[in-house]
């Protein structure tokens, strides 16, 4: 089924539609929350509240401003932060805290978007790792990173589109499938943090 289809019928509240969302895109999506969230019961709830929000606000998706798994991410990925902001989560996190290593390990249905990105991005200089770390990585906005790193936004913007540069230039020395998927993941995913 391709985007336009799945779109249409979802627009005329096809219930399959959003099952087959859910059936593909699910793992990818749950991998960015689970990322910003750090808790894996807490990335479930807000997994469903993100797919009842592309449900609920399908008629304000544009194909022309952005590919449906890139509106989808930026969704999933304010829901989490928003999530991340709430009292509730401080509270849910001083009394359970979840080593992603762990369920790495145990998870054998991982997808791209929940591969750790940890070895490409030690790869980049140290102040544009630093950013990237705390935008990608910590679930940060912009103007958090520049307060918790004490530089201006101005520079934290220049530094994460000079992170992406370089990024994309250990990514184009790539040469296996794998690679090349991982660098539309991994672009995709951190051009959603600007």
């Amino acid at each position: 089924m391709d985007t336009t289809e799945i779109v249409r019928l979802l627009k005329l509240r096809d219930e399959k539609a959003l099952v087959y969302l859910y059936d593909n895109y699910a793992a990818a999506l749950n991998g960015v929350i689970l990322r910003i969230l750090n808790s894996e019961k807490l990335a479930e709830e807000v997994l469903q509240q993100t797919f009842l929000k592309i449900w609920d606000k399908i008629d304000m998706y544009d194909e022309n401003k952005a590919q449906l798994f890139t509106w989808m991410n930026r969704i999933a990925r304010n829901t989490a932060i928003d999530t991340k902001r709430l009292k509730k989560y401080e509270n849910h996190k001083n009394t359970c805290s979840l080593d992603l290593n762990v369920h790495n390990q145990q998870n054998s249905h991982m997808s791209l978007a929940a591969m750790d990105v940890h070895p490409l991005i030690s790869r980049l200089d140290e102040k544009h790792k630093s950013v990237l770390d705390c935008i990608y990585l910590h679930g940060y906005t912009q103007t958090e990173t520049s307060e918790k790193l004490g530089i201006p936004l101005g520079t934290v913007k220049t530094r994460v589109r000079k992170a992406i540069s370089e990024l994309r230039e250990v990514l184009k020395n790539e040469k296996t499938l794998f690679a090349g998927s991982f660098i539309t993941i991994i672009i995709l995913m951190i051009a959603i943090c600007l």
